[in-house]
C-alpha cells in the first residue's frame, strides 16, 4: 500500500532527508506587520529569516498554523489521490492548535475522499492517522525517522505502524539550550505567561546563566543550568551521551540549530560527541532550526532529542493499539508556555 507522512513545518529534520522521503509539510504562517512569512522548512529561506529579522528584538510576530480548510484542501486535492494511507505527526498540542485542526480535518477527508478517488479511477479505501507527538521540535523529527525506518524496512500494518509510533512518543525526551533568554521571556509575556520571570531573567543574564530545558510527554521542566552557552552544550552531549550508554530505543539523535549548523559542528564538544555516536553505531542528524521554532527560542538555539529504550517491538494486527502510558506532568521550574 501506498503510505505517506505529513508533518507541520516545526518538525526539525534535514531538508535532504525530508526530499529523499517525500515527507509533506504543513506550513506554519509568521506574520509581522503588513509581511507574512510562510515557514515551509527551507533552510536558506530560514537563515536569511534569522539575519533578517530575528535581530529586532521587539519584532512583534504572530503564528498562524494551517488550518482546517487548509488541511483539508491538501487532503482531499493531493494526498487522497496520492497514497492509500497518510500518518499526520504534528507538535504537541499542549503547544499548538494543529493537532486539533488535523484532527478536525481528519473526520471530513475521511467522509469525502470516496467522491475524489472514484473519479480519478481509484479503488480501495483511505485510511488516516493523526498523531500528537507530544514533544516540539528535533523531538518530532525523531519520531518520524522512526516511522520512516519502519515503513522502509517492514511495512507494517497501519494499525500496528501507529501503535509503535504512539508508544515512541512516550519515550521521546528532547532538550533545548536557548543562547538568549530573551525570546522565551519575550514570546511568552506577550501572551500573559510568566515565562521567564524578571527577576531571574536579570540574574541569569547577568551571570550568563544557560538553563537546559526539557521536553518529556507534552510536559517541560529545567533539566540543569550552566553558566556559559558552551558549558551548558558541554552538559547536554554528556547527558545524550548517558543516554546512549544506557540504550536508545532507536539508534538516533536528532538535533538543530537555529542559525548555521556548521557553528556547532565546529564545537569541540560536538565533536567528541560525534566520535562516541559514531562508535556505538548511532546516527547523528543535524538541521536549521525552523524559523517557527526560532522566532520562540531565538536564535543560536540548540535542540536535542532522542528516543530512550527499551525498544519498542512492531504489535502484529490492523486493530492494534498503544499501550496506555499517560503522565504525570511535573511542575516546571522554568515554564515556556509560549504556543505555535
Amino acid at each position: 500500500m501506498r503510505t505517506g507522512v505529513v508533518i507541520d513545518s516545526a518538525c526539525d529534520l534535514p531538508q535532504s532527508y525530508i526530499e529523499q522521503h517525500n515527507i509533506h509539510i504543513m506550513p506554519i504562517s509568521l506574520i509581522f506587520g503588513y509581511d507574512v512569512f510562510k515557514d515551509a522548512r527551507d533552510p536558506e529561506a530560514t537563515q536569511n529569516f534569522y539575519r533578517k529579522y530575528l535581530s529586532e528584538k521587539t519584532l512583534d510576530i504572530e503564528t498562524a498554523p494551517f488550518s482546517v480548510e487548509q488541511i483539508l484542501d491538501l487532503f482531499l486535492g493531493e494526498l487522497v489521490l496520492k497514497y492509500d494511507r497518510v500518518l499526520v505527526v504534528t507538535i504537541s498540542q499542549a503547544r499548538s492548535q494543529i493537532f486539533a485542526n488535523a484532527t478536525e480535518a481528519a473526520f471530513a477527508i475521511l467522509k469525502q475522499y470516496r467522491e475524489r478517488r472514484q473519479k480519478a479511477g481509484l479503488a480501495g479505501s483511505f485510511a488516516l492517522k493523526v498523531l500528537d507527538s507530544k514533544t516540539l521540535f528535533t523531538g518530532e523529527g525523531v519520531l518520524v525517522h522512526e516511522a520512516i525506518r519502519l515503513l522502509r524496512e517492514h511495512d507494517p500494518s497501519f494499525g500496528a505502524l501507529r501503535a509503535t509510533i504512539e508508544q515512541l512518543s512516550q519515550q521521546v525526551h528532547a532538550y533545548l539550550v536557548p543562547e538568549d533568554l530573551f525570546y522565551l521571556r519575550h514570546r511568552a509575556s506577550k501572551k500573559g505567561e510568566k515565562t521567564v520571570g524578571l527577576l531571574g531573567y536579570h540574574f541569569g543574564s547577568l551571570l550568563d546563566i544557560k538553563p537546559i530545558i526539557g521536553f518529556h510527554r507534552g510536559a517541560s521542566q529545567v533539566a540543569a543550568k550552566e553558566r556559559g552557552y558552551d558549558r551548558a552544550l558541554v552538559k547536554l552531549f554528556d547527558i545524550a551521551r548517558q543516554a546512549i550508554e544506557t540504550g536508545l530505543a532507536t539508534p538516533v539523535v536528532n538535533m538543530s540549530y537555529a542559525g548555521d549548523p556548521e557553528v556547532i559542528r565546529r564545537k569541540r564538544a560536538f565533536i567528541g560527541f560525534e566520535r562516541l555516536a559514531r562508535e556505538r553505531g548511532v546516527e547523528l542528524l543535524l538541521s536549521v532550526m525552523s524559523t517557527t521554532a526560532g522566532i520562540n527560542v531565538g536564535p543560536g538555539a540548540f535542540c536535542l532529542a532522542y528516543i530512550d529504550g527499551p525498544p519498542v517491538a512492531l504489535e502484529t494486527g490492523a486493530n492494534s493499539t498503544a499501550r496506555d502510558a499517560s503522565p504525570t506532568p511535573e511542575a516546571d521550574e522554568l515554564p515556556d508556555d509560549w504556543a505555535i
